[in-house]
């Protein structure tokens, strides 16, 4: 193939690429995923035909839009897909490494970062919980559990999920695997202080009550001086709530271009890398209310997780940019030194096809929060920000403990055990004005009627 030929199928693959690129239309729609909400922002996903290589991404938040939404079944098929897609990419792919160190790193296949291999867990457990499936979650918590060993390096928190080992703690809990929960809590307390992040109330209740629970005398001391309170065990008649909320929509990548102008050979040099903008992200909590009220607490701020993931591939990333605007440069200069519109064309092609990978689970929330309160088993228990009640722990569950589950983006609330339907207005069963007006119309239509017969008569 001619050096002509090359540079132009190089520059239309590059402008075709970048047209029919999945990935770009997903991060637009998760842009608008805020103010348009998970319905919509489905509805516009699922008329995009993803690559192969942009499948994971596009299932990812496929399946995490439908968790949203109370699809449950839908949301695990998408997601265990995913999982599928990104566990099989574990084994090195010559030939698309090739395209990403000659091309750009979109070529490759998506195949998740840490944060993403845990927390595809933890959305699956979710699901499986909502519908009832106790013990598909616990699988899923079991899987996460490995996949954090695996990915646990020296003394790195990165892979390390507090809100994945929380999620454990409770699912053992709903279990009555009081051993198991409390090595969870544990785990999930010491991630978050080795990141040297506040423990959530929910957290340190939980470990506070399991620790008396199980006599640890000692170690529930610590804690108890540690965070200033005491264990808040249900006594007789009393239930415990746990909130599971996921507020806002975490922040998509953009790129950052370098580009460099060599006047001495006519020459343009490209190096485009991923980043993440500052986040303006604020939390906003959701309160439950009972006798006490407690207002939500971040035990995963993934707005930092998705910074953290990219910055330790930071050095990989810029190393490949590197290599390749090395050979893209020798290739122009092969073409230049042969033909000059051949070696102009080919500086265009190298320079569009340079594009840096923005690909991430961009429909995540930007936190994970929780709460953890007791209440009286027939005390209804409410989340302020969303004026809702609900019912009490008796009219639906044989279980000490309920898990709610909601979000920011919808007004729905789910949760395990499933919450009865909600009562029917009481429609008011007094006689309608219409119809208590009837008979006296009638009478006077009545009278109105002989008065006009007597009057005929005269």
């Amino acid at each position: 193939m001619s050096i002509s030929r090359l540079a132009l199928t190089l520059l239309c693959s590059a402008l075709l690429l970048l047209q029919g690129c999945s990935s770009w239309q997903v991060n637009q729609a998760a842009a608008g995923l805020a103010v348009a909400g998970p319905q919509a922002t489905l509805s516009r996903l699922e008329k995009i035909n993803p690559s192969g290589r942009d499948r994971a991404q596009y299932l990812l938040n496929t399946g995490v839009l439908k968790l949203y939404l109370g699809d449950w079944s839908g949301s695990r098929k998408d997601l265990e897909e995913a999982k599928g897609i990104m566990s099989s990419m574990q084994a090195v792919s010559i030939t698309e490494n090739f395209a990403a160190l000659t091309t750009n790193e979109t070529l490759r296949t998506y195949d998740g970062t840490p944060t993403d291999q845990v927390l595809v867990h933890v959305m699956l457990a979710l699901g499986y919980l909502m519908s009832g499936d106790l013990d598909g979650a616990r699988v899923e918590m079991l899987q996460a559990n490995i996949t954090m060993k695996q990915e646990s390096q020296d003394d790195s928190t990165l892979g390390q999920l507090a809100s994945a080992r929380f999620l454990s703690g409770v699912i053992y809990e709903l279990n009555r695997e009081w051993d198991d929960a409390l090595i969870s809590y544990r785990r999930a307390y010491q991630i978050m202080s080795d990141r040297r992040e506040p423990i959530p109330e929910a957290l340190q209740i939980s470990l506070l009550n399991l620790t008396q629970r199980q006599g640890f005398d000692k170690e529930y001391k610590e804690f108890s001086n540690r965070f200033g309170r005491e264990a808040e065990l249900p006594g007789a008649g009393e239930g415990e709530w746990i909130l599971v909320y996921l507020d806002g929509v975490v922040s998509s990548k953009t790129e950052s271009r370098l580009s460099v102008y060599d006047g001495s050979v006519d020459t343009v040099v490209s190096v485009v890398m991923p980043r993440y903008l500052p986040s303006y992200y604020q939390p906003r909590a959701l309160t439950l209310v009972a006798e006490k009220r407690q207002r939500s607490g971040i035990i995963e701020n993934l707005e930092t997780r998705a910074r953290e993931d990219l910055e330790a591939d930071h050095a990989k990333i810029l190393a490949a940019a590197t290599v390749r605007a090395v050979a893209k440069y020798k290739v122009v200069q092969e073409a230049q030194s042969k033909n000059d519109f051949s070696g102009v064309l080919m500086n265009i092609a190298t320079v569009v096809s340079e594009q840096a990978d923005v690909r991430s689970w961009n429909m995540l929330p930007a936190s994970v929060q929780v709460a953890r309160i007791k209440a009286p088993v027939q005390q209804p228990v409410q989340l302020a920000e969303k004026a809702l009640t609900l019912p009490g722990l008796s009219e639906f569950s044989t279980r000490p403990l309920a898990l709610v589950f909601a979000t920011s983006l919808t007004d729905q609330t789910f949760a395990y055990p499933e919450l009865p339907p909600p009562t029917p207005p009481v429609v008011p069963t007094t006689t309608s004005t219409t119809a208590a007006a009837e008979p006296e119309l009638q009478a006077e239509a009545t009278v109105e009627t002989a008065q006009q017969g007597e009057t005929d008569a005269h």
